[in-house]
């Protein structure tokens, strides 16, 4: 076999792409489980890198690296992760992300001017989920070694930056070919992703993903509708995740993603992954395909879970996250290969084209009966998509955005933002501190009393805003900029005592811009919020409200009167005043 350099070498050599074949593919000549055998020592190392802020202690523990062999020898072995794969993607999306990679690699191979950097950003991985991918836990180990504070766990030991060391160390020489971008956010579901996504509350300057990887299984599985996640919730954050890009037939890359963690309830997550992978031709990846039945079969044996998984619990310590990025890694391994092949061996001389149905053509619901609908239904998807589109191109068009820029800048995003007002407290967005998302209330803050931003961005409390008093209240008056139809307050259920009997009455008045009458001028709702659940976790739900009388429209003022007339204490993480 030829040696890893020797292969990045020849492949870096060659154009973008040769023929009708993607240049990385070159990477990827040999079937996987040689792959996986040759770069052994590379994907030990990568999954591993900057796993603790005391790199000394590490290299000196005998123990960690006999372990590190061990995790991977006996349980993430080829044959064994290939236990893991759900469902394939679609190869024409394949295509075009090897084509990405290629244009990249191209780009930094042949030492490119920067002034056409974006016409080669590098891949985009968004990963979303609930706190297990944002790393808690993340550092628990059984060999002694030194846990990594809050503020260094999340970034550096969760499985998304471990993934990102993958794909980049492993295949590219260490250069930014690939670039993961982890918002999950502790305490958030499906639910609560479909809203980050639909309303894009992403950090400035974010680039669209060419990949979005689902992971709130661990949090949708506490979720006690089970028919309303299966049929609803997963569903929705499938097709705002591909309105991301709503131009373009194939990307964003959804990935269906399950880690392995232990709940009661995960055996039926497990199937609702299965499901919505087949039905919504996704992309699908389980890691607790791999371990489960050996953990199961050993559960009373705490030293032999540990050793796989770091501790038993919904959150999984150090083995289960260096485990969670093997397996994602591998998975996508399996599927350039895949694509490659087929393209090496394809007669056509045009670009490669599939006669499956496009993922992002499918929905926008799961069914599991009344078929006979779901033709037209699939038509109607399609057409409101293209409207859709149509509509995004002349926004854009009239913001005068540079179609050669990467990324989009601050004032450029405000302009094609579906939203008049929003925020999620999210340590990867501007309101990333209790100081910062009090400065973004303070943009619309008419009056306040007994409300208080505080908290912090990954430790618990976490930060949002906070009434911690009966009676607590605040106003917002907003201006709106764009036809707003919907509010949506994102706010903390749970199961304390503290939460019991928490009711948030909203009192929203619009008024109406060039109004003839005062009838006509002022139209006003009152909605209510509770604060308490009885399933033993805390979590952020989104609860969205149609505005009075059909909204809001450019040049109209929304007034909005926050109450807390039960209970003494309420968190609101996040408020959006949007058009859909």
């Amino acid at each position: 076999l030829p040696s890893s350099s020797a292969r990045s070498a020849s492949a870096s050599s060659a154009p973008a792409t040769k023929g009708l074949i993607p240049s990385v593919c070159g990477k990827f000549s040999t079937p996987v489980p040689i792959f996986w055998k040759q770069f052994e020592s590379e994907i030990k190392e990568a999954a591993v890198k900057d796993l603790t802020r005391f790199p000394e202690e590490q290299n000196n523990n005998t123990q960690f690296t006999e372990w590190i062999d061990e995790l991977f020898q006996d349980h993430y072995q080829s044959y064994q992760v290939q236990r893991s794969a759900i469902h394939p993607p679609g190869l024409e999306v394949m295509m075009k992300i090897l084509e990405i990679i290629s244009k990249r690699i191209n780009y930094l191979r042949h030492n490119i001017s920067v002034s056409v950097l974006a016409a080669a950003p590098p891949l985009h991985i968004l990963v979303m989920g609930g706190s297990l991918p944002a790393g808690t836990s993340c550092g628990v180990n059984h060999i002694g070694l030194k846990k990594l504070k809050w503020s260094h766990g999340y970034v550096e030991c969760a499985w998304p930056a471990r993934l990102q060391h993958l794909f980049n160390r492993v295949l590219f020489n260490e250069e930014e070919v690939v670039k993961v971008s982890n918002l999950a956010l502790g305490g958030s579901n499906s639910e609560v992703g479909k809203v980050l996504l639909e309303y894009q509350l992403f950090p400035d300057s974010f680039q669209p993903p060419d990949i979005v990887i689902w992971s709130h299984a661990a949090n949708d599985s506490k979720e006690k509708d089970t028919e309303r996640v299966f049929f609803e919730s997963i569903p929705g954050f499938v097709n705002a995740a591909h309105n991301l890009r709503l131009c373009d037939d194939h990307l964003p890359l959804v990935v269906m993603n399950e880690e392995f963690f232990v709940f009661d309830q995960s055996i039926d997550m497990s199937g609702a992954l299965y499901k919505a992978s087949i039905w919504f031709g996704l992309m699908g990846i389980s890691q607790r395909n791999i371990i489960s039945h050996k953990i199961f079969a050993n559960f009373d044996n705490d030293d032999y879970v540990n050793r796989i998984i770091g501790q038993k619990g919904i959150h999984p310590g150090m083995g289960g996250h260096i485990g969670a990025s093997w397996t994602i890694f591998y998975n996508f391994i399996s599927a350039f290969t895949d694509a490659c092949d087929y393209a090496r061996i394809s007669s056509s001389q045009t670009p490669i084209k599939s006669n499956d149905v496009k993922a992002k053509h499918i929905g926008p619901a799961y069914k599991e009966n009344d078929y006979g609908e779901i033709s037209s239904e699939w038509k109607i998807h399609q057409d409101k998509i293209h409207e859709m589109c149509l509509s995004e191109e002349a926004l854009q068009a009239s913001s005068s955005i540079n179609s050669t820029t990467a990324t989009i800048s601050s004032n450029q995003q405000k302009q094609l933002s579906p939203c008049t007002y929003a925020f999620m407290a999210n340590r990867m967005t501007s309101e990333n501190t209790a100081a910062a998302v009090g400065k973004k209330l303070n943009e619309v803050l008419t009056s306040n009393t007994g409300w208080n931003a505080e908290g912090f961005p990954i430790k618990q409390p976490r930060m949002g805003f906070y009434a911690k008093e009966t009676n607590a209240h605040f106003s917002l008056k907003i201006d709106v900029l764009m036809e707003t139809k919907y509010m949506t307050i994102m706010s903390m259920k749970s199961y304390g005592d503290n939460f019991k009997e928490t009711n948030l009455e909203v009192d929203v008045t619009i008024q109406r811009k060039g109004a003839s009458t005062s009838a006509d001028a002022m139209k006003s709702s009152k909605y209510e919020v509770t604060g308490y659940h009885e399933t033993k976790t805390s979590i952020h739900v989104p609860h969205k409200f149609a505005l009075p009388d059909g909204g809001a429209k450019k040049g109209d003022i929304i007034v909005v009167n926050f109450r807390l007339v039960s209970g003494s204490y309420f968190k609101i993480a996040g408020l959006a005043f949007c058009r859909h």
